[in-house]
């Protein structure tokens, strides 16, 4: 009876008008069609000439003996050096972490020499990447604090090659499962002691609240981030990959470790009362259960519809400030947002340059209410008053070929893990809607960390050296 009623007969009609609406979309297939070039990347001028320069260098270690006597040795095994680093980066001072990540760009360089079969792993995203690393260094000697401005530029561009050093790094699935085991596990631990600054209490913490509004919130969790909106930054990146992993592993007690990762974490996530981090996990907690299976969304929609009677009244309140004026934080971000867009009319085209101060040499100028500002509380208002236009098309270039490679590679695969690093992004990305996500370097170096997971996850579904 229910499949002859005229109104089952509608809806069906009306899913299979939106199911070829989505499929046939241009959007969509600009991200899902495969296109391989005849020419591959492998036969471009420039990374023949990188191969030549290994060669030559191979030669000189092979004469003076360099590859025998570094055989084996524990500086050669740069997948060592880079499980450190992946461990210990929450942890770290920004400084620290930029050591630990030369070192395993040392040591896989080292690696490179002494192994005459090895060779350097090339994806669609590379070319990109160097583009925005040279975006970045010539940016760094136009802007107007010229010494602030080349430091900063120093350190972002060294993190952005640890993308080249984990793609190149990380040879199988079994390293690849490694490092993602030890990333969750590291955010689990700084979960743990977000949890103890709860309990324990931080006044300091006060700061990102807006008192008025927000009397009974006694504590926002920033762990060992400094601000909880950071702190939140990175649980999106991390949580998807926790949820992914505890959905793929077998094994009762391996589930179980995950899960309680996975809960623990997102607990963290509530604590640190960060509502663009609440949108952004939410979002890539959506898109993760979309892809694993659409019947989902109608329990999404059940949970939505609950959640009312079943968080505390605090978190409630938290959660229905979003978008409200008269919460001196929204308004803040809006001030400062309308005097970025007032300040790019001008600047649009080169920047201002790096740092805080060539932002607030040139943004007070154009600010609204004489509200001072750090940055411009957005990531891609952000680039373009860093690089210009044309740094926000070369790194809206990286994402588009990060999102093709993996989206495509997902798609036949059916992996699980991948589908969690393309949540985490997405769920990143939109909350760098919201804030400055790379306002904290470790933070940047988390995210190329994660890109660059997602790229060798991809490629290890796609060629035969990902089976153990």
């Amino acid at each position: 009876m229910l499949k002859d009623s005229y109104i089952y007969k509608m809806f069906v009609c009306l899913s299979n008008w939106l199911n070829k609406i989505f499929s046939e979309s241009f959007l969509v297939n600009i991200f899902i069609k495969d296109v391989d070039n005849e020419k591959k990347e492998t036969d471009t001028l420039f990374v023949k000439l990188i191969n030549k320069i290994i060669e030559i260098f191979r030669k000189v270690f092979s004469k003076l003996k360099l590859d025998k006597a570094f055989d084996n040795s524990i500086f050669a095994k740069p997948i060592i050096w880079l499980s450190l680093t992946v461990f210990l980066t929450p942890f770290l001072p920004t400084m620290m972490c930029l050591g630990m990540l030369i070192f395993t760009g040392m040591s896989l360089a080292l690696k490179i020499l002494i192994t005459p079969d090895f060779k350097l792993k090339y994806f669609k995203t590379n070319a990109w990447i160097l583009v925005f690393i040279l975006i970045i260094g010539v940016s760094a000697f136009t802007s107007i604090s010229l010494e602030e401005s080349i430091n900063i530029a120093l350190v972002m561009i060294a993190f952005a090659f640890s993308y080249f050093v984990i793609t190149n790094t990380i040879e199988n699935k079994k390293q690849l499962k490694f490092i993602l085991y030890l990333f969750v596990i590291a955010a689990a631990i700084s979960a743990v002691y977000g949890i103890y600054q709860y309990i324990f209490g931080d006044v300091y913490s006060q700061a990102w609240l807006d008192s008025n509004m927000f009397e009974d919130i006694k504590m926002r969790v920033y762990s060992t981030f400094e601000n909880p909106n950071v702190y939140g930054e990175y649980l999106i990146l991390a949580i998807p990959i926790a949820v992914a992993l505890f959905l793929t592993e077998k094994g009762f007690w391996k589930k179980t470790f995950l899960l309680a990762i996975a809960g623990i974490t997102m607990l963290t996530m509530i604590l640190t009362f960060s509502r663009g981090c609440w949108l952004g996990i939410l979002f890539a907690l959506a898109i993760l259960a979309i892809i694993i299976d659409r019947r989902f969304i109608i329990l999404g929609i059940i949970a939505l519809m609950l959640m009312p009677f079943v968080l505390p009244e605090t978190i409630i309140n938290r959660f229905m400030s979003i978008g409200d004026m008269s919460d001196s934080s929204t308004s803040y971000r809006v001030y400062i947002w309308m005097g970025t867009l007032a300040m790019l009319k001008d600047y649009w085209f080169c920047g201002v340059g790096l740092g805080e101060t060539s932002f607030n040499t040139i943004y007070p100028l154009y600010s609204y209410n004489n509200i001072e500002a750090p940055h411009s509380h957005n990531l891609y208002l952000q680039i373009v008053s860093q690089f210009g236009i044309v740094g926000l098309i070369v790194f809206l270039g990286i994402v588009y070929n990060f999102y093709k490679e993996a989206t495509i590679s997902m798609l036949k695969k059916k992996n699980i893990v991948l589908a969690g690093i393309i949540a985490g992004m997405t769920g990143f990305f939109l909350e760098s809607m919201f804030d400055y996500t790379w306002y904290n370097y470790r933070v940047i170096l988390i995210f190329w960390m994660v890109l660059a997971l997602g790229s060798v996850t991809a490629r290890l579904e796609e060629n035969k050296e990902g089976k153990e």
